[in-house]
């Protein structure tokens, strides 16, 4: 008998994956989850994992430095680490935070200052060349889920559980007021928001807060793709001002986080509870290959849906609660127990 043993899935397991960071110049990604693993995947044809380390907590958000060189991760127990994006060797690490890192993100250029976002409605901004707290930025009345840079690296958009929508001058975390139309004249770094403006079309008439859970713009800002708490992804027309989308079903719970690789020519979704990282192809229109997909897409226009299958009113006349056996296994005749006639007994007679 031989020893060797043949490894035939290799990912995360117990808990839930939120954390996903695309490498800015390669096609792999990081994935962080309350296993207490940071892994590390291929892109490519070869699907593989090419890294894997064990983490003293369990963590919700990744990013990789605007080189590529370094993965910030932040964890569940109100700390973070900065690690060698080639060897997951710790760099530095930091806890000035008791609760969930929420989100983390390195500012644009040269990566100088890194955002750290908290579930006890904080933003500690960091200056990575001196390794100190340079600002914290205060204001939100709930837990952070959604923060950007701009290009410049001066401005820092944080969405809340609470809808807000904040702005805060970086890096010492001063609160800003900018009007919504001036929001979208703004040159942002990336964009990961879901609530705003340009935005409002991805949530339905009727809805939670948490319904959306994320979103990601492609570079150049043509279409916005999120993911929400239904299992779906979808991929609307930037600004997303209107309810028209594209939806395609693969995971089997929550979609927890999307992004798009450097080139985006691939879309990279998580799911929640099914701990699984799922590829999209993007394909531009009039360039699609004529093939059936395993997904279950609504990018077919029809005359029986005008088109689009997906419009905010249907959306929201779908009703998504399980009806576990809504029609009958077997067919059923007769008369039903409780409306047969009964005979009468000796003593009625």
């Amino acid at each position: 008998k031989s020893s060797d043993s043949l490894c035939f899935f290799q990912g995360h397991m117990e808990g839930e994956v939120w954390g996903l960071a695309t490498h800015p110049h390669l096609p792999i990604c990081a994935t962080v989850s309350d296993d207490k693993t940071l892994r590390i995947w291929d892109l490519s044809p070869s699907h593989c994992m090419l890294a894997v380390r064990k983490l003293k907590k369990g963590g919700r958000c990744c990013c990789f430095s605007p080189d590529g060189k370094a993965l910030a991760v932040g964890l569940n127990d109100g700390s973070f680490l900065i690690v060698n994006a080639d060897t997951l060797e710790d760099l530095v690490s930091f806890q000035h935070r008791k609760d969930v890192i929420s989100e983390i993100r390195f500012s644009p250029g040269a990566g100088k200052y890194l955002a750290v976002a908290s579930c006890d409605n904080f933003v500690d901004i960091y200056n990575v060349m001196s390794s100190k707290r340079v600002g914290i930025c205060k204001g939100a009345s709930s837990y952070i889920t959604h923060m950007d840079w701009d290009i410049r690296g001066k401005l820092l958009q944080v969405n809340t559980g609470a809808k807000e929508q904040l702005f805060f001058e970086a890096p010492r975390g001063k609160k800003q007021t900018i009007p919504s139309l001036e929001v979208e004249k703004i040159g942002w770094a990336s964009w990961t928001s879901v609530l705003g403006s340009c935005c409002e079309g991805i949530w339905p008439i009727i809805g939670e807060v948490t319904d959306v859970t994320a979103s990601c713009l492609t570079s150049d800002s043509k279409v916005l793709a999120t993911g929400d708490d239904f299992g779906f992804v979808k991929l609307f027309r930037y600004p997303a001002k209107f309810g028209k989308f594209k939806r395609y079903v693969a995971h089997s719970t929550h979609v927890t986080n999307v992004r798009w690789t450097y080139d985006d020519s691939l879309l990279v979704t998580v799911g929640g509870a099914d701990t699984s990282l799922m590829l999209w192809t993007y394909e531009m229109e009039g360039h699609r290959d004529s093939r059936q997909c395993d997904s279950e897409e609504s990018d077919l226009d029809s005359e029986e849906d005008g088109g689009y299958d997906s419009d905010v009113t249907r959306e929201n006349e779908i009703n998504y609660t399980i009806k576990a056996l809504s029609t009958n296994i077997r067919p059923m005749f007769g008369i039903k127990p409780h409306l047969q006639q009964k005979e009468p007994t000796l003593d009625e007679r």
